[in-house]
């Protein structure tokens, strides 16, 4: 080992200088708000090139605090740097030069291991594999906690150590301890901050921080998807200007800590979409007790309570259409027993007679209940469908052409949007349900106007694609008080037909597995919207 005198001359003044530039330069890492391994690396190298020593290695505790990890090392050969990093301490197994440091929080300088009495085996073994004999470790402490060691020699140039560079190191190590503990603790919070970002924007549902007069301040995408608006549009908006609702009482619940559990609110977008939302909604308190901002959590019921109406209507259309049935045949076996004796008592009577054309007319009343019976029939019993790959798209085409061919239709115009698209189905019944939508729209609008129909494709709640097409009409729409009857047998606004139109029309598609569904506001006009399979 070299003397002191052998070792450039260097005055207290300039060693304290020294440090004090060193811990300046390493301070100044706390605004630049780097990661951990760069700072170590930044540490290690003022250690290293400034502090002037061969070799350093900084050992950080664990997160369970249960061993010593190397975390950064220099001036070691590879294979001495392959052992530390794959080799840590094991706190309540390793009794060693490193632990003791750590468990005393003071500095330790071991001139010469092999004349030190306090020597383990397993610092020998460190020592014979790091080729180390005079070394200094300091601990990294920030108050009373102790977060790891640097450890220090000058094995190559054989340079000694003195006190006041232990001293000096010892001090510089404060330094660095702070500044690794705040970047740890700033690392645990973008981490944090990253996780919460993550949770938020990967949320299935809607999520609005605003403020307690209703001013947005932040949303995430499944917001933006929900309400059909960009985000930055949306901030600083009020969120009642958004969902147009009064949402004053709900504020002053929030404000007195109170949640606000699942109330539904009917939203219209402004591409036109209807959505039924359910809202619930809880306070956000600051570093006060007092409530300064909310979260309001959103989801989208609008398929979902489609689907379940569907559900309804199908266990509805089961127990009517028994009951249908039942009465269709008590009914037709006496209907037909009358039609037979009309027939009987209407060959007694001459042609010109008064009372055959009554009879007549009775009759044709009675083949009008024949007809309603057979169609209550047709109700409850599913009819055999005779599936084939039919082109939706074509089969569009040829209704609109029989429609207007049927009723003449000069004043209304006929639109149809698509392409080629092909289901399994059975075309006659499907063309029977255009039919009957397409008359109901001329009905509507019962004058000029125009029905514009639309087929696309679109991603189902189940996941798979489905083919939708919307029949609209701008016509006199369906007062909101029916819109829950529309589907009922024998329900009709019409002072004609039997009401069973849109029943069989439903039950049809229900045949299809797929789904039916009608929007409608009074003046407005009607859209109803089927569903089918979309078939490869």
């Amino acid at each position: 080992m070299k003397t002191i005198n052998e070792k450039p001359n260097q005055t207290r003044g300039s060693l304290k200088d020294d440090l004090m530039k060193h811990i300046y330069e390493i301070s100044c890492l706390l605004t630049q708000s780097p990661g951990l391994d760069e700072v170590l690396n930044e540490i290690i190298d003022h250690v290293v090139t400034g502090l002037k020593y061969d070799r350093a290695i900084i050992m950080l505790l664990n997160d369970e605090e249960t061993k010593l990890e190397c975390r950064c090392i220099r001036g070691f050969t590879a294979k001495g740097e392959k052992r530390a990093w794959e080799k840590p301490l094991i706190l309540d197994r390793h009794d060693c030069y490193e632990t003791r440091v750590l468990r005393s929080g003071q500095h330790l300088f071991i001139p010469d291991i092999e004349s030190d009495p306090n020597i383990t085996d397993i610092d020998r073994a460190i020592a014979k594999h790091q080729n180390r004999r005079s070394f200094l470790h300091v601990p990294l402490k920030v108050k009373d906690k102790v977060l790891g060691t640097i450890g220090v020699d000058r094995y190559p140039t054989r340079m000694e150590i003195r006190q006041e560079e232990a001293e000096a190191l010892a001090i510089f190590a404060n330094q660095a301890a702070v500044i690794i503990e705040n970047t740890r603790l700033y690392g645990e919070i973008k981490d944090q901050k990253l996780l919460f970002q993550n949770i938020i924007e990967s949320s299935i549902n809607g999520l609005i921080v605003s403020d307690l007069s209703g001013r947005i301040y932040e949303l995430n995408p499944m917001a933006e998807e929900i309400l059909g608006i960009k985000k930055e549009d949306l901030i600083s908006s009020c969120i009642e200007d958004i969902l147009n609702f009064d949402l004053k009482g709900i504020y002053e619940k929030l404000s007195r800590k109170e949640n606000i559990e699942h109330f539904e609110l009917n939203y219209q977008r402004k591409d036109g979409h209807r959505l039924i939302l359910d809202i619930s909604a809880f306070p956000i308190k600051d570093i006060t007790p007092h409530v300064s901002k909310a979260v309001i959590l959103m989801k989208d019921l609008t398929e979902k309570r489609k689907t379940d109406d569907h559900l309804m209507r199908i266990e509805k259309f089961a127990a009517m259409g028994s009951m249908a049935a039942w009465v269709a045949h008590e009914i037709r076996n006496p209907m037909a027993a009358i039609y037979t004796t009309l027939q009987n008592i209407e060959t007694g009577f001459d042609n010109n007679s008064p009372k055959k054309y009554a009879l007549k007319n009775v009759m044709k009343e009675v083949d009008r209940v024949e007809q309603l019976i057979r169609e209550l029939l047709n109700l409850s019993v599913s009819v055999p469908l005779n599936i084939l790959k039919v082109d939706i798209y074509d089969l569009l085409k040829q209704t609109i052409d029989m429609v207007q061919k049927r009723d003449g239709q000069k004043n209304i115009t006929f639109e149809l949007k698509g392409s080629k698209m092909l289901t399994m189905a059975d075309p006659n019944r499907l063309k029977q349900v255009f039919i009957n939508i397409m008359i109901n729209s001329i009905e509507s609008i019962g004058g000029t106007g125009k029905v514009n129909i639309t087929l696309a494709k679109e991603k189902g709640i189940d996941g798979n694609k489905k083919l939708i097409i919307k029949i609209k009409d701008n016509g006199k729409g369906i007062h909101h008080g029916n819109m829950s009857k529309i589907f009922d047998p024998f329900f009709s606004t019409k002072s004609h037909g039997t009401g069973l139109g849109l029943t069989v029309s439903h039950r049809i598609i229900q045949d299809h597995n797929g789904l039916m569904e009608i929007e409608s506001e009074e003046k407005k006009g009607t859209t109803v919207a089927v569903r089918l399979p979309l078939s490869a």
